[in-house]
């Protein structure tokens, strides 16, 4: 292990582990040490995603597209699937351990004598990190994915961005954000900033419409509805989705899409409205580029392929609403076929709405324990769980020494054309990222 990488560990782990996105005296806090670092958030242009559902992959799209166009791009994204240092990216490459340690100490020596590294939660110390080392390489975009909710986000510490993308808006951290809609998409509407141009996703409910637009009126910014959209389906397989697009603000183009899952036709549309925005404010961006870098792009943990024959699929769906979409996609790619699920919650989401979408698909069940997290759901709770509230057959049901031996089990039995879901938190399938066999 180099000394660097030591260095990088020793920090991690000193960190203050808890989330203080709930206090809503962070933001101004973390401007006040934007500041004192001479606003490192004001030397390249941010496009800055809030949303429920759908922003890692907007974000992973708009990323592949500004860098296969020879831009320089930073990307901050949450959470990393096999290594943290994977939330902060630059030009594709997670941050080296140098650079992280780099742009820590410039932090640290900025904040005054009595401060205590542990004032900051450990998302706090990675979006201050990653905004610095941004700086400090010279990007020309950032894409900064909130991490939850939005007004009292870390990533909200920046001054204006270039713009603002909401993406579906849903039921998701209500113990945190609120049990309504209106609630929720007024904490996503937050990160609406005076100097800014707003574009919101397709498909919002009536009342998250209405939000964003008193949001963006108050902040006297334009708005954009990605909405009127029209969508011919040419291809929709394991390897990928063809599609002809066109709305409003996107031309119309046949694109060959290397993500796969229905969902994924919203987060494009976005995307390419917000590609035409940035082509018409002297953004050079070159069409067939833009159709590259869409066809060439996976992304893990959304709907990835880890094996084939059987086919063994990684998704991050983490709430009803990104559950739903998961077996709307299933349903497209493996019609009157069940699907054998992995399943792993955390306790503190809605498992039993998530359970209502996945068990009527499920031709078996194995009960997973999402490993190394405090809000971990136990299996040998959620095999109670399908049990009481589900009329789940118990010859289906499999509750396993861990999750590689549910797998090895699951694969035993499984014939070549079966297909294998492993999801119900980003926190149990990062588990697999590294068993990759495609």
């Amino acid at each position: 292990m180099s000394n660097e990488q030591q260095v990088y560990q020793k920090l991690i782990t000193d960190m203050n582990q808890h989330m203080l996105v709930a206090d809503d005296n962070r933001v101004p806090f973390l401007r006040q040490i934007l500041a004192k670092l001479g606003h490192p958030d004001q030397a390249y242009k941010i496009i800055h995603i809030a949303g429920t559902n759908g922003k890692g992959s907007t974000g992973a799209m708009l990323a592949a597209i500004l860098q296969e166009n020879d831009y320089h791009v930073g990307h901050f994204s949450s959470p990393a699937m096999l290594d943290d240092r994977k939330q902060i990216r630059i030009d594709g490459q997670m941050i080296s351990y140098t650079a992280f340690v780099q742009a820590y100490q410039l932090i640290n020596d900025h904040l005054s004598a009595d401060f205590a590294a542990t004032s900051l939660s450990i998302f706090e110390w990675f979006t201050l990190i990653a905004l610095v080392a941004f700086q400090q390489a010279k990007v020309d975009f950032v894409i900064l994915e909130v991490g939850l909710g939005g007004m009292n986000d870390a990533t909200n510490a920046i001054s204006a961005p270039l713009l603002a993308l909401i993406t579906h808006i849903d039921y998701d951290h209500t113990r945190i954000l609120g049990h309504t809609i209106r609630k929720i998409a007024t904490q996503k509407a937050g990160i609406i900033k005076t100097g800014s141009t707003v574009i919101v996703a397709p498909h919002q409910k009536q009342m998250t419409r209405n939000v964003l637009r008193t949001a963006a009126n108050q902040q006297q910014v334009p708005i954009h509805f990605v909405t009127n959209i029209h969508l011919k389906l040419l291809a929709h397989n394991f390897e990928g989705t063809k599609l002809q697009i066109s709305g409003p603000m996107i031309p119309n183009h046949t694109y060959q899409l290397g993500l796969i899952g229905r969902f994924q036709l919203d987060n494009l549309a976005t995307v390419l409205s917000a590609v035409t925005w940035l082509s018409q404010h002297d953004v050079q961006l070159n069409e067939q580029r833009t159709q590259r870098a869409l066809a060439n792009l996976k992304i893990a943990g959304r709907m990835q392929i880890i094996q084939r024959h059987p086919t063994v699929i990684l998704d991050g769906a983490h709430n009803s609403d990104g559950a739903k979409q998961l077996v709307q996609s299933l349903q497209q790619l493996a019609p009157n076929q069940k699907i054998t699920f992995l399943l792993g919650f955390l306790a503190d989401k809605n498992y039993l709405e998530m359970l209502q979408s996945y068990l009527p698909l499920a031709k078996t069940v194995y009960v997973n324990t999402p490993s190394q997290h405090q809000r971990a759901l136990d299996k040998d709770e959620l095999a109670k769980v399908i049990q009481k509230h589900f009329s789940f057959s118990k010859d289906h049901l499999f509750n396993e020494a861990d999750a590689h031996t549910s797998l090895q089990v699951a694969l035993a039995h499984a014939e070549v054309d079966d297909v294998i879901v492993i999801t119900g938190s980003f926190y149990f399938i990062k588990q697999f990222e590294g068993d990759q066999h495609v």
